[in-house]
């Protein structure tokens, strides 16, 4: 579908341009202009579109420090942009733009294709450079015919399959002024991509740090594997001096062989069909660095051959590649392995963060709905995230409009796979929600209000008497990665459909929409009574598994009056039935230790979180898990295609309670974006003290509490314009806080006294 563009809008005078195919074949090309500055510049700009991706340079320095730039979008349907402050770039005389473009997400007709169309074209450019000059005229260099290009040394590049470069067809001087451009062929003028052009206002993908191997072994002659001791997307930096023509390979893992060779199972390969792989030709002539520009990997070990002599811990480096958002919050606790498993989720979504929510950097590297959804509220807790989901509600929406009105289970891109089942196309009502929960932006519900209505619209077309079969449901619990096995999808999606509702409600009534809000409750009332006809086991007092249980309590479709004979039942199928293991999935797992902390069995989840035999963290932690895998890494699954990703954040729910539990810094939905805020902290017995806080948009939120020798101690801060609810734990009391900061104390028992305001 095309629609109409905004093109002259913002590029008045420029047009896309690219090498002609002919000449280009797989290289990313490189295209110059040379052009005059009359006078001083006092003011410049680079206005520039380079898909799938670029790297800009004036008069041979980089402009910015962005990298994989711009994110992907649905190319036919919207386009972003980059604007830069290029004065200092600039000076009177002779100067040169220089681009090299990549092939990226635009152009990737490597993986998921089987002539299916996922490519949208060659690499194209778009790009106006606006100059003020200090005699009061204005200089405008834009992509028009006047642009050259020629091959560069990068001869192949792919976002799964890696990066080949060849220094030997480096050209020197190029994206200088006064370079020989004799031979370079004149750009080809290309039709746009047919989508709107908009801002990139979501922080850009950056290089975020650097990793030294932790060790570097020779499990064959000739064969070096880097171990980087974290699993994390990005790519390795090389340094080698070798003669011309040395053909340096490295190949990326998630893990290793029995025999220490690296093992690419994990990585996807039984379904791309392509191993992460990039290649070096040296150019010769002394020390030579590289790292590639137009790929990125998962990976924590580095298979190296070609290499003069041994490598060593200096010569390769791990570089940390995501999109850049500054942290929002911190946890820190008594108790080590809820340290590390906070850890573990933080590398595991921060490796998953380049432009979109991805599911994995391996083998799919997609927006799943399903996953973004279930990632999305630990993800605001802990990084600056409101422009990056906004963004990604724009993916979804787009997905929208390419199949009439409802969601595809993955967004953006061509790879769809289809109509999202209802509990993945609830990503349209839940983090919109969120949003204007922890956030308070209102208008992004008023934006979405006419998808999140298709959604709820859809899941009362899908009912039966109020219950919704069709769900993908719990996806990944014990046993089985491919389908629920101890939750039957009717419940979870039930229990989204009710969750749905509920918030669509309020969204109503926020809006303004209020025969909408009328109508919602109904459905609410229907669906709960629904659910507990059919699904409530009284005699038993159980919805059937820890995932339907937890759910039922956290989202109140318990029967009245049976709550504690419901969480009984959970309490006993985790410790008696399941011999004090979890049988939960991506769904569970994001409520089951919450429900056990908040209704006082927080030394059950805490023994659940120190489980080390399968199915558990602790398992995964002691196979060398750095990260969340995407399953309990059953030994008895159907393998033959490989095993599933080492590294997937949908696993990672159970940070929230970190937060929000642990902690207690909770958001009020009445007024949101923390304008106030319930601090309810839930102490449990065997941790000492916790030490959190969370940057709202009112400032940051303090919540530090102690526990020793029968004494409990409370640190809060409550920034500028907001208000709390604090209740203090081992008592009744509860406090109105203003801002300021707080020491509050208390007898670890019933009769427990609050404490002190402190200046």
């Amino acid at each position: 579908m095309r629609v109409d563009n905004n093109l002259h809008e913002i590029f008045p005078s420029a047009r896309w341009i690219g090498m002609p195919e002919v000449f280009r074949g797989r290289s990313s090309p490189l295209l110059r202009r040379e052009f005059k500055v009359e006078a001083t510049v006092t003011s410049a700009t680079l206005t520039i579109c380079g898909l799938g991706y670029y790297e800009a340079y004036l008069n041979g320095c980089r402009v910015g420090d962005h990298v994989l730039d711009p994110a992907q979008t649905d190319y036919d349907l919207r386009c972003l942009y980059v604007t830069y402050d290029v004065t200092s770039q600039l000076q009177p005389g002779y100067n040169v733009l220089g681009v090299m473009l990549g092939d990226g997400w635009f152009n990737q007709d490597c993986v998921w294709c089987d002539g299916k169309g996922l490519p949208y074209g060659p690499p194209r450019l778009l790009a106006q450079l606006t100059i003020d000059q200090s005699n009061g005229t204005c200089l405008v260099v834009s992509t028009d015919e006047n642009w050259f290009c020629a091959i560069g040394p990068i001869t192949r590049s792919n976002v799964y399959a890696g990066e080949s470069y060849d220094a030997r067809l480096e050209i020197p001087g190029w994206n200088i002024p006064g370079f020989d451009a004799v031979g370079w062929k004149s750009v080809e003028i290309l039709s746009p991509p047919g989508g709107r052009l908009e801002p990139q206002l979501i922080p850009p993908i950056k290089v975020i740090e650097e990793i030294v191997p932790v060790s570097i072994t020779e499990p064959c002659v000739g064969c070096w594997v880097v171990d980087m001791g974290q699993n994390f997307a990005g790519w390795a930096r090389i340094r080698v001096n070798a003669p011309a023509g040395t053909l340096i390979r490295l190949r990326f893992s998630e893990t290793i062989a029995p025999d220490g060779m690296v093992d690419m199972a994990s990585t996807g390969v039984f379904a791309i069909r392509v191993e992460q792989t990039d290649t070096y030709i040296c150019k010769g002539g002394g020390l030579e660095t590289w790292e590639p520009r137009f790929t990125y990997h998962g990976f924590r070990y580095v298979e190296i051959t070609g290499w003069p002599g041994r490598p060593t811990h200096e010569e390769i480096t791990g570089i940390v590649v995501h999109t850049a958002l500054l942290p929002a919050g911190s946890f820190k606790c008594s108790d080590e392995r809820l340290n590390q498993l906070h850890q573990m989720v933080l590398w595991t979504h921060r490796s998953n963060l380049h432009g979109i929510p991805e599911d994995c950097p391996v083998r799919e590297r997609c927006g799943w709905l399903g996953d973004a959804h279930l990632v999305c509220e630990y993800s605001i807790y802990n990084f600056q995230g409101q422009a990056f989901w906004e963004k990604y509600l724009d993916d979804i929406e787009t997905t929208r409009v390419r199949n009439g009105g409802l969601p595809f289970y993955i967004a953006p891109g061509k790879r769809t796979c289809g109509t999202a089942s209802p509990d993945w196309m609830a990503a349209l009502i839940l983090i919109p929600w969120y949003l204007y929960v922890y956030y308070g932006n209102r208008y992004v519900l008023e934006q979405h209000w006419e998808g999140m209505r298709a959604v709820l619209e859809h899941f009362r077309h899908k009912a039966d008497n109020w219950l919704v079969e069709g769900g993908l449901g719990d996806w990944c619990d014990p046993k089985n990665s491919t389908a629920p096995t101890y939750t039957p999808p009717i419940l979870t999606t039930t229990i989204w459909f009710y969750e749905c509702a509920r918030i669509m409600s309020k969204v109503a009534n926020q809006l303004g929409h209020s025969d909408d809000a009328c109508r919602y409750d109904e459905w609410i009332c229907h669906i709960r009574q629904s659910f507990i006809v059919n699904l409530y086991d009284s005699k038993c007092c159980t919805f059937g598994s820890q995932t339907a249980d937890a759910m039922a309590l956290h989202f109140g479709l318990v029967p009245s009056g049976s709550e504690s004979g419901v969480f009984r039942s959970l309490v006993r199928d985790v410790r008696e039935t399941h011999n004090l293991h979890s049988s939960v999935g991506i769904m569970g797992i994001r409520y089951l230790f919450e429900v056990l902390i908040r209704f006082g069995q927080g030394h059950t989840a805490l023994d659940l979180m120190h489980q080390n035999t399968y199915p558990s963290f602790g398992d995964l932690i002691s196979r060398g898990a750095t990260t969340l895998w995407e399953y309990w890494g059953e030994p008895e699954v159907d393998q033959s295609n490989g095993p599933r990703s080492l590294n997937h954040p949908m696993m990672g729910g159970f940070d929230n309670l970190f937060y929000n539990t642990l902690a207690g810094i909770r958001p009020d939905c009445d007024h949101p974006g923390f304008k106030h805020f319930f601090l309810e902290p839930y102490p449990i017995r065997g941790l000492t003290w916790v030490k959190a806080y969370h940057d709202s948009p009112h400032g940051r939120i303090v919540s530090e509490w102690r526990q020793e020798n029968g004494y409990f101690e409370w640190k809060i801060e409550v920034p500028t314009d907001t208000t709390a609810t604090a209740r203090m734990p081992y008592g009744q009391d509860i406090r109105k806080l203003e801002p300021g900061n707080y020491l509050l104390t208390n007898q670890c028992d019933e009769n427990a006294q609050m404490g002190r305001k402190t200046q």
